[in-house]
Order: structure tokens, then C-alpha cells, then sequence
């Protein structure tokens, strides 16, 4: 570590291959930290047998042919424990649709949290709320009997809008909107998707384009169509929109060699043109579509004002987008080569998809995300790559981008994956060669004694490496943690597991029986995930370093200056646009937002026992409840600068999707008063930060809508739900 804070007083290629070794490790130890969440999930699973059998099936085939001796024991108490439960269940669910319309009319959720009025530290004077409690159950059960009895799968951030006390208080909030989660019950996550369908039935207009004129090559194909030329995109245009996408949108997913796609690709069609079949004019047109979007949508006019406050997305109008004619003549060409399947048209598919979310046009994104990953497949699978060539080093990073994007869409939006991720222990991390050759050959090194731009420059790299290593915590997370939730729930709607059920002596169990099923948070494969999470902070690149109190100050970037005296992030910038060299702002927030992400991620079930077992909470789990609510409070990315450029903030979708439930569980902790009490006495998070909280994410839903379709359904449930705040301004 010592090394690692001191580097830059060491040669240059000695101190960066030092900062990438320490992301590389954490990326490599993967397969170890997978087998010791499996070795302390297993020892859950003996002491709660809700969990048991997800952890028996995670664990290695060599792990469960334990002899019978050392398993027989507790293994088979649990396994008949377990299959009792589920008959149970089948016996209740046969029992519900065979009842009578009286027996339906019972309350759902009266007698299980009427328990919760003899809770112990959490639950004095919450007799008011066991009573409006009884009124939302009497409304939530009109439609109970047209649900589907199949569960329908929810992803993460949409589970949060069915928990039982959210629901309740949502529909005694007299919110119309509420009515519509019946149909998320019945549907799942795809009803949620259709929002989005309904908002964008067309494609993007295709009247917007280019004049040019034909170039006569000597010696051209015979068999294509004449190339043209534009005579609006001026050699000085192409040079600006070429600088501004690689200081933003490659600084965030390096994609393209830069000096190869100025001196090869750019230079050859200023000289023969654009032509139809030729995949480089497609890659080139998409890069200064892209790079139009970058100035445009930082200085640009704003698309619209609401409550007086500027939207988000600049540049264009919501149905003319900036770069929109360079777009237009890259998707005229598009199609003669999109089926091939090479690294220029896994990139090209990539540079299309990022278009489309700055657009926030998502299922254009995913659609063109999935037609990268499959010709990205064939590639690595049907060719002999060197991996240590520029070559192999752009497919590496190409394969990243593609796994990235496609955890964010299949975890947020239950999108299907295209199987990319099982090729990642064969495509190692990239190298970034050319990069090594310009410091080898002092090209761009900057003087000694000056500040190092070309370090500051180069930091994507690090970023991009983090980001690798990071998703992979972010994964376990969904795949370990998350999985609990369906487990100790029996795999249901978590509402359901709070209706009264009948034993098989024909008796109604009482809350204290439901109490008894719930299992809880898995608590050492959390704390073992907290201190990989921590690791992976610490052990960042000195560029990349901060730490809970200075999390909106500026990066490190350069050890020998000091740090500017204003913060990085704040609540509102002002009306001046500001634009940080190479998308500083941007990545920074992406970083740093991801972490505080996979951390509320974390302890976020602890947020679901306050809520609904609040007389099983420990002192460790309120702490573990609060640490969610700091963890989701003030990121970096809901604040300025980021908020006023959406255009170039990647994965819209997922940002989205997870303030909506953030909002929803922020809604509760005035409502709730076991979060009251966690929230006033603990002393983790404070109510200006959850404030300050609510306002910058219900400003970011409201100005998403114009151009979201699920967050303007979204916005039908939160404007009425924070009444009178979306137009106020934090302090």
C-alpha cells in the first residue's frame, strides 16, 4: 500500500503498473472471495432453514459430497423442516383460491403486524398505525383473488414497491396511481418495462440528415454505390466532435484508439469519402454523432424548465436530439454491415447503443447492446486472438463494456442476458498498450517539474479497470444477498408472506408465527461482503482514492498539486454549464455513486426487518438499517455537475429505477416509527441529509419523465407522495 501512495515518485511505467496490479488483484481474487461467500453462506444456511436450500445449491459439487456423517445430522432436520414448510404452503395456496368471498374479505395484514404492537424497543405507540394498517388491507385485497398464483419475478430496485408496508402506506395515501401495482403483482417486472414501450412507439425521425455530393474514386468498387461527401461537416467540425467524444464518452468506455481512428480512419475519408458498405464510415460518423452530444449536451440550450429549475438534458428537443443528422446517415449505412462480427462492428453496435441512452431511448440501447455481445461472442470464441496485441487490447475492452452494460439492464430491468458473462475468467483485463508506448517514446509526457496532464489524461484507465472489478462485488451482491430475499420469503410476493395462513391443525398463525418464519438478513455473508467492498476502496489507484467525508471533493488526480478549495459535487452549480476536463465530473460520479450503491444494496434488507419485524431488530441491525440510509443518501451523481448533463451520464435506465426506490423507503422514514427512532436516536445519517436526499432525486425523476417512460409512471406515485416538496429548494 505504501508503494502504492507513493508512486508518484517512481518511474512512470513501474508506478501505473503498480496502480493497475492493485485493480487487477481485486478482479482476480474473485474466485476466492466466491468460494468464501459460499463457505459462510453455507454456515447461514445450518442456523436458518429458510436459507438452507439456496446456499446447499451455491455451494461446490465437492462441498455438498460430504460424508453422511458429518451432514446427516442437522442436513436432514432442516430438509424435512423445509419440505414441511412448503407443503404447508401448497395446502394454504389450494386453501386461498378454494375460500369463500368472506373469508377473502379477512384482513391480509391485521393480525401479523397487529403483533408488532407488543414489540419491545421499536413498536410503543404504533397502535395508530396497526389501525390504518387494517384500512389499507381491506383496499390492497379487492383485487386478491384475480392475482396470479404463479409469482411473477421482480428485479431489486422494483421489489421495494411491493413490500408490505410501502404498499399499505402507498395505498392509504389515497395515491391513484397505487392501483396499478396490482398489475406489477400480476406481471412482474415487464409491466414496468411496457412504460417504457408506450413511451416510445417510433423510431427516432429519419428526416434529419446530411447534403452531399458524390466523390469519384479511380479504381473504386464497381459493385458498391458512389461514396459521398459532406460538405456541411467541415474538417474544423470533424477535429471538434472527434476531441469532445474522446474526452467524454471514451474517458467512460475506451472503445476506440484514438491516434489509430485520427490517422487511419479519419484521414482516409477526408480523402475518399463515405461509403455504404464501408464500416469505417459507419464508426466515424457515430463518433461525431456522439461527440456533437458531448458539447450540446453540456452548453447547450436546456429541452425544457420545470418548477424553475432547467432540465437536465441539453442540447436539441426531445424528438431532434443533438448529432441527430450525423446519427441519421450512420444508421443509412448501418445496415449493410451489421451482421458482420468483428471488433469494428461489436464497437459501432456499442457507439450506437450509447446514442440511444443519451436519448434515453432504452430498449433501442438494449437492443443494439445485445447485437454487440453476440458478434462479440463469435468473435472471441471463433478466432485466435492475441491478447497481447492493440487488437486483442480493443476486443478486451470492448468485452468489458459489453459485460458491464449488460449486468445494468439485466439486474435493474430483468432484461435477458446473452450469456457474454460466461466467457469472463477467459478475456483477461486490458493492458492499454498504446498508452505504455506513448510514455515509452515521450509522446504527450509532460516536462518534469510541470504538472502531469497526460497522467490526468490517462486516469480512464483506472476507471474503467475499477469499474470491472467493482461490478463483480455488485454481482454477488444481487446473486447472494438478494437471493436471500426470494428464499425468505418462500419465493412469493414479500406481501404475501404476511397474510394469515392456516396450519395444517387448521389454526391461524399469529404474527409471532410469521415472526418465526422470517429468517433475516444474512448476516455473515454480509459482513464478509462489506469487507470485500471496503477492500476494493482501499486498495484503488491514489487518482481514485476518497473516503466517506471528502466524497464530493475532487480526486487526487495529480499528488504534487493541491486539491482545488471548492467541492466537485454540490447541490446546484448555478445557471453557468460546467464542463471538467475529460469528463472529470462524470467519471468521478460514476465511481464513487456505484460504491454507495453496492453498500445501500448491501444492508438494504435490514431496511425490510425494520419495516416489517421491527420487535427482531438488534442494536447491530439498526446500525446495519442506518448504514442503508446513509449509504443512499447524497450521491454524487443526483448533484451538479452530473444532474445537468443526463445526456452524458451512461445507463440512465438504472439510475432511474433505483431513486425510485429510494424514495420510497425515504418515504418512510417519517411514516414508520421504527425508522423514525433508527433515524433520530442512532446518530448514522441526519434528517437534512435525507432531505436534501429526497429533493435532488425527485428533481432528477421529475425532469427524466419528459423523456423516460417509467419514470413518468414513476412520477405519478411521487409527485402525490412528497406533495409540496418537488418545488422547493434544498438548503
Amino acid at each position: 500500500m505504501a508503494s502504492m501512495l507513493d508512486h508518484h515518485s517512481e518511474a512512470p511505467d513501474a508506478s501505473q503498473r503498480r496502480e493497475r496490479a492493485a485493480i487487477a488483484a481485486q478482479a482476480c481474487m474473485s474466485d476466492m472471495q466466491k468460494q468464501k461467500i459460499q463457505v459462510v453462506s453455507a454456515g447461514v444456511s445450518m442456523s436458518s432453514a429458510n436459507t438452507g436450500n439456496l446456499f446447499l445449491r451455491m455451494a461446490p459439487a465437492d462441498d455438498r459430497q460430504l460424508t453422511e456423517d458429518d451432514r446427516k445430522d442437522k442436513t436432514m432436520v432442516h430438509i424435512l423442516d423445509t419440505l414441511a414448510r412448503l407443503e404447508n404452503k401448497f395446502d394454504n395456496m389450494s386453501i386461498t383460491r378454494e375460500s369463500s368471498t368472506s373469508d377473502m374479505d379477512s384482513p391480509a395484514f391485521g393480525t401479523s403486524l397487529g403483533g408488532f404492537s407488543s414489540a419491545r424497543s421499536f413498536t410503543k405507540g404504533t397502535s395508530s398505525e396497526t389501525s390504518r394498517f387494517d384500512t389499507g388491507a381491506d383496499k390492497s385485497l379487492d383485487y386478491k383473488t384475480e392475482t396470479q398464483p404463479r409469482y411473477q419475478h421482480l428485479t431489486v430496485p422494483h421489489k421495494i414497491m411491493l413490500w408490505p408496508s410501502i404498499y399499505i402506506h402507498l395505498i392509504n395515501s389515497g395515491i391513484s396511481a397505487a392501483s396499478d401495482l396490482q398489475h406489477i403483482l400480476q406481471e412482474g417486472t415487464p409491466w414496468v418495462i411496457k412504460r417504457e414501450l408506450s413511451k416510445h412507439p417510433d423510431p427516432l425521425r429519419s428526416d434529419v440528415g446530411l447534403p452531399c455530393f458524390p466523390v469519384t474514386l479511380v479504381g473504386g468498387n464497381q459493385h458498391r454505390s458512389p461514396n459521398v461527401a459532406f460538405p456541411t461537416l467541415t474538417p474544423q467540425q470533424i477535429q471538434e466532435f472527434s476531441d469532445a467524444y474522446f474526452n467524454t464518452f471514451n474517458v467512460l468506455y475506451p472503445l476506440l484508439n484514438r491516434e489509430a481512428f485520427m490517422n487511419n480512419i479519419v484521414a482516409r475519408l477526408m480523402r475518399e469519402g463515405y461509403g455504404d458498405g464501408d464500416i469505417e464510415s459507419v464508426l466515424a460518423l457515430l463518433v461525431f454523432a456522439l461527440g456533437q452530444v458531448a458539447i450540446e449536451g453540456v452548453f447547450d440550450r436546456p429541452i425544457g424548465v420545470a418548477n424553475g429549475q432547467p432540465s437536465g438534458f441539453r442540447g436539441g428537443s426531445i424528438d431532434s436530439p443533438p448529432g441527430l443528422g450525423l446519427f441519421n446517415e450512420a444508421r443509412r449505412r448501418l445496415g449493410f454491415v451489421a451482421t458482420q462480427c468483428s471488433l469494428q462492428n461489436v464497437q459501432m453496435m456499442l457507439l450506437q447503443a450509447t446514442y440511444y441512452e443519451s436519448t434515453a431511448r432504452h430498449l433501442d440501447f438494449w437492443r443494439s447492446t445485445v447485437a454487440a455481445s453476440m458478434a462479440c461472442q463469435v468473435l472471441i470464441r471463433c478466432q485466435n486472438i492475441d491478447w497481447a496485441s492493440t487488437e486483442g487490447d480493443l476486443i478486451k475492452r470492448a468485452y468489458w463494456t459489453c459485460i458491464l452494460t449488460e449486468d445494468l439492464y439485466h439486474f435493474d430491468l430483468d432484461l435477458p442476458q446473452t450469456g457474454i458473462h460466461t466467457l469472463e475468467d477467459e478475456v483477461p483485463l486490458p493492458y492499454f498498450p498504446e498508452t505504455q508506448h506513448n510514455q515509452q517514446h515521450g509522446i504527450n509526457s509532460p516536462p518534469l517539474g510541470k504538472a502531469p496532464a497526460e497522467i490526468e489524461r490517462n486516469n480512464h484507465r483506472y476507471h474503467f479497470l475499477a469499474m470491472i472489478a467493482l461490478r463483480r462485488l455488485i454481482a454477488r451482491i444481487h446473486g447472494v444477498v438478494h437471493e436471500c430475499e426470494r428464499t425468505t420469503t418462500h419465493a412469493e410476493p414479500l406481501w404475501q408472506n404476511h397474510r394469515p395462513s392456516t396450519s395444517s391443525g387448521g389454526q391461524a398463525s399469529s404474527g409471532a408465527d410469521v415472526a418465526d418464519d422470517y429468517g433475516g438478513p444474512p448476516v455473515a455473508v454480509i459482513r464478509e461482503m462489506v469487507r470485500q467492498l471496503d477492500s476494493w476502496r482501499a486498495l484503488l489507484p491514489r487518482p481514485l482514492q476518497w473516503n466517506d467525508n471528502n466524497k464530493f471533493d475532487f480526486p487526487a488526480a495529480d499528488p504534487t498539486s493541491r486539491r482545488p478549495n471548492e467541492p466537485l459535487f454540490t447541490v446546484d452549480q448555478g445557471p453557468i454549464p460546467i464542463g471538467h476536463k475529460y469528463n472529470l465530473d462524470v467519471v468521478t460520479a460514476q465511481l464513487r455513486t456505484r460504491f454507495y450503491y453496492a453498500r445501500f444494496m448491501m444492508y438494504r434488507p435490514f431496511v425490510y426487518k425494520a419495516l416489517h419485524f421491527p420487535e427482531l431488530m438488534t442494536p447491530d441491525d439498526c446500525n446495519c438499517c442506518a448504514l442503508a440510509i446513509k449509504s443512499a443518501c447524497m450521491w454524487p451523481l443526483a448533484m451538479s455537475p452530473p444532474k445537468n448533463k443526463k445526456r452524458l451520464v451512461p445507463h440512465l435506465f438504472a439510475w432511474t429505477q433505483n431513486f425510485m426506490g429510494i424514495l420510497l423507503i425515504l418515504s418512510m422514514a417519517s411514516a414508520n416509527e421504527c425508522l423514525r427512532r433508527i433515524i433520530d436516536e442512532g446518530g448514522v445519517v441526519g434528517r437534512q441529509e435525507i432531505e436534501i436526499t429526497i429533493q435532488l432525486m425527485l428533481e432528477w425523476v421529475q425532469d427524466a419523465k419528459q423523456v423516460d417512460g417509467i419514470a413518468e409512471w414513476s412520477w405519478t406515485i411521487l409527485e402525490p407522495l412528497f406533495a409540496g416538496r418537488s418545488s422547493a429548494t434544498p438548503n
